[in-house]
């Protein structure tokens, strides 16, 4: 194995076992439980693994931990794969612990129980919970923990055999009821549970924990590093003492730990998530407000836009709050160099050009930073439609767009001069007439008129109208950190952003009438967007993925 220069601890830790013979290659692995959607939290994990393999010509696993079937649902496991195309990512293989590893897990704890370190506990949950003492109480020892081994063997046998009730034994490891981390209390690490499993029907009626199936199942997978976020930190110690006590092959794997990723106001919480989706308080798990990847995917964020993020937060293991701008950089760096531009009016406001009849086309870049992007065809004809904002009775300082008696040039067009404004019974403008200027078309403009704004319009003949949806943050912005406010009691729905989801209608150049689900655009000055799969043959959806204007400001390095 050739040594690399490490850019985070993860590396050096890496390159310190692999110098010293305790690992002889990088296999890495991404072990989800699939009782939801992934979101940008499990992308850094994603990525971490993925990342950290590759750069050592290793590889990665993608594991279903279905340990736990009252939860999990195939259809967030057949989810997966497809987030982790869209990511770019591709797994050594796809493999469901339930099928590959839950025979010989069950084998190991049979061998755990005869090498007596393990034993059969007829305490209820609550008994034992009691039990476990706390952080400064040492905790006291089941009546069952010293119960012949034969006899937890033939018990557990009977566990698995169906002949006792859920939840009436356990199996737990004898570890130390006096252990200063909890979670070396003789922890459950098999129980009884008659759920029909996703994946393997009713085979089982036991199930082994997490904690015990997990290092396990890297053993079984020749995982060498085992890396995880900050959260199993503590269950490191139970990590290694089943490797220990069940794994006697060399070169075990090894748990590394980094710290989560938070943002600023973002809600990640999967029960939290949960709960919106099963109270309506959202469209679904793919909601463009979530930062689920489905949800992401939908509002038109981009897969490299994501993990330039991930990448430029760092590997660390201290805990830190990102701002939700740092995210919007990324996303806008990489849409602007990818997506198509379009004119769609949002707002509109009818001019008619008095001096001209008829209509003839026109060129529209479809974008500046992609060299063979090429145009698209647009019209200019004597009435069209621009955005209100775009004239003004009124104006302020170093307004550049039309004014009464002002120019401004139309984007591909030409120079159009305002001569009149036409207002309503109710008064608001009902329109405006202008005159277009000859010889002032973008691209032939040989009139040496000097105009300093440019605005983008369409046509009233070449134009349609189309759905826009724009979404503000679903978390308030004075809850920084979501997940703390609710361990301090703030409700959930006091957190929420009211009408969070807003529909408009606009008019699109029908250049756009064409675009697929999911297609990316720039609506030229006012922001990115893409098409949502609600779009039908009669009425298209656009998604408001971000604006054009950029709050974040990278760090100087």
């Amino acid at each position: 194995m050739f040594k690399i220069e490490p850019s985070n601890f993860i590396e050096e830790e890496i390159n310190k076992d692999l110098e010293s013979g305790k690992a002889k290659e990088v296999i890495t692995r991404f072990p989800p439980e699939p009782s939801g959607y992934w979101h940008i939290g499990h992308i850094k994990a994603i990525t971490i693994n993925f990342e950290t393999a590759k750069k050592y010509n290793g590889f990665t696993y993608l594991r279903m931990d279905d340990t736990n079937p009252s939860k999990e649902d195939g259809d967030f496991a057949n989810s997966y794969m497809s987030d982790l195309k869209w990511l770019g990512y591709q797994p050594k293989s796809l493999i469901y612990a339930s099928e590959a590893y839950f025979d010989k897990i069950y084998q190991l704890a049979e061998e755990l129980i005869q090498s007596g370190n393990a034993y059969v506990d007829e305490q209820s949950a609550e008994e034992i919970s009691q039990s476990r003492g706390s952080l400064t109480t040492a905790g006291k020892e089941s009546p069952y923990r010293n119960r012949p081994k034969e006899e937890s063997l033939q018990m557990f046998r009977d566990m698995k055999a169906g002949k006792f009730a859920d939840g009436s034994v356990v199996l737990r490891a004898k570890i130390d009821m006096a252990h200063p981390n909890m979670n070396m209390r003789d922890p459950v690490i098999y129980r009884v549970l008659r759920t029909h499993h996703y994946r393997v029907g009713d085979k089982w009626c036991i199930y082994p924990m997490y904690d015990f199936a997990h290092p396990l199942e890297d053993a079984l997978e020749g995982v060498t590093f085992s890396l995880c976020d900050m959260s199993f930190e503590d269950h490191r110690p139970l990590y290694n003492w089943v490797l220990e006590k069940c794994w006697k092959k060399p070169y075990p794997p090894r748990q590394i730990e980094f710290a989560r990723l938070n943002l600023e106001n973002v809600l990640l919480g999967k029960r939290f998530l949960k709960q919106l989706v099963n109270e309506k308080k959202v469209i679904g798990w793919d909601d463009p407000r979530f930062l689920t990847i489905v949800g992401m995917k939908r509002r038109g964020y981009t897969a490299q836009g994501i993990k330039d993020f991930i990448k430029s937060a760092g590997v660390t293991k201290s805990d830190s709050i990102i701002p939700l701008s740092a995210l919007d950089f990324h996303i806008r760096n990489d849409l602007n160099m990818i997506a198509t531009r379009a004119m769609v009016v949002l707002d509109p406001l009818k001019v008619i050009i008095t001096n001209y009849t008829g209509s003839e086309e026109i060129e529209i870049e479809n974008n500046p930073n992609a060299e063979n992007a090429g145009t698209h065809k647009g019209t200019f004809s004597n009435i069209i439609y621009i955005e209100k904002e775009d004239f003004s009775l009124n104006p302020p300082p170093k307004y550049n767009r039309l004014v009464e008696g002002g120019i401004v040039r139309l984007k591909g067009a030409y120079i159009i001069k305002c001569n009149k404004v036409v207002m309503a019974e109710n008064g608001e403008i009902d329109h405006l007439e202008c005159e277009y200027l000859p010889n002032t078309k973008s691209g032939q403009d040989n009139s040496g008129i000097k105009c300093k704004g440019t605005i983008h319009f369409v046509s009233a003949d070449n134009c349609f109208e189309v759905t826009i949806r724009e979404f503000e943050n679903l978390i308030k912005d004075e809850y920084i950190d979501p997940i703390k406010a609710l361990a301090d009691g703030v409700e959930l729905d006091d957190m929420l952003t009211p009408n969070s989801l807003k529909e408009s209608t606009a008019l699109a150049e029908n250049f756009l009438k064409t675009a697929k689900v999911e297609d990316k655009f720039q609506f030229i000055r006012k922001g990115y967007y893409c098409v949502d799969k609600d779009t039908t043959n009669e009425r298209m959806v656009f998604n408001k993925t971000i604006s054009l204007k950029d709050s974040f400001k990278m760090p100087k390095l």
